[in-house]
């Protein structure tokens, strides 16, 4: 069970595989309100795939903001059919039971998705006073400049 965050609601779960730059890595998907969490069941998927760093109560869990999502298709993947879905610089495969299903409840999800906060990023000052501090982007992990709105590499927002 994936862990909620204020406001988010459940939208569609169900067991998947995500091929990842290193093999298939499977796992729970949970497309929500406001992001697509993954709770892996095996190995983390790789630094760079797009899925950041652990997030929740359980470090298994990973998360992607639902900002970050153009569209999901129906594809093609290394073992047959997947979802395909479409982030700003990624492309990510998963093995799904109802690609049709899936892509539809992702796109509605994306449709109706709050606008993320605008202190997500974190690159506000430091409490308590200091310089203010430079975003890492939970996308591709890269720093951006103090005060941007926008991860300088990728393109994500914060």
């Amino acid at each position: 069970m994936v862990t909620l965050r204020n406001g988010e609601t459940a939208i569609r779960s169900g067991s998947v595989v995500v091929y990842t730059k290193t093999g298939p890595c499977p796992g729970i998907l949970t497309v929500t309100n406001h992001a697509l969490v993954l709770l892996v069941t095996g190995a983390p998927p790789p630094q760079g795939d797009g899925w950041g760093d652990p997030s929740g109560s359980a470090n298994n869990e990973y998360r992607i903001g639902l900002q970050r999502v153009r569209q999901a298709v129906g594809g093609s993947g290394p073992s047959g059919p997947v979802l395909q879905v479409n982030l700003l610089v990624r492309v990510l495969h998963i093995q799904v039971d109802d690609i049709p299903g899936w892509a539809a409840a992702v796109n509605a999800a994306r449709a109706n998705a709050p606008p993320p906060s605008p202190n997500a990023g974190g690159g506000g000052p430091i409490r308590g006073g200091g310089a203010p501090r430079q975003p890492r982007c939970s996308y591709c992990g890269r720093l951006s400049p103090a005060g941007s709105i926008k991860c300088i590499s990728c393109g994500a927002p914060f």
